[in-house]
């Protein structure tokens, strides 16, 4: 999947509560079947919980602080962490989280002084979510 065709998808995703959840629910899996000596493993698994939070916290009502086009963004991110068949293949040894990583770190860059604000609120007000 490219990066333009999971922006379209994650737009209708965002507009359907039900396929929202499905899809955090599908990056929590993944997280969790990822094995520990893939490269960058700590680092991804880090990066989803934490945008998976974000969303959940802004569609449960508890945080509101997240612009429309932020959160296009961590839902695309996440639908591309999803897909099996992207730029690298998942099933590539070594090599095939290497995109999902690499998608996700500009991500957490780019939205660097939001998510810092949510941790922070996370940190202050939220109940656990995850």
């Amino acid at each position: 999947m490219n990066y333009r065709k999971a922006n379209r998808r994650a737009a209708s995703i965002l507009q359907d509560p039900e396929r929202l959840q499905k899809l955090l629910a599908s990056s929590i899996k993944k997280i969790r079947q990822l094995r520990k000596d893939t490269e960058g493993a700590d680092s991804l698994k880090h990066t989803v919980s934490t945008l998976n939070r974000m969303v959940r916290a802004y569609i449960n009502g508890e945080y509101s602080k997240v612009p429309w086009k932020s959160l296009l963004l961590i839902t695309t991110g996440i639908l591309y962490f999803v897909s099996p068949l992207d730029l690298i293949p998942d099933f590539i040894p070594v090599l095939g989280y290497l995109d999902d990583i690499t998608i996700l770190i500009w991500i957490f860059k780019s939205l660097k002084s939001e998510i810092e604000s949510f941790e922070e609120w996370e940190a202050t007000f939220a109940k656990p979510i995850d």
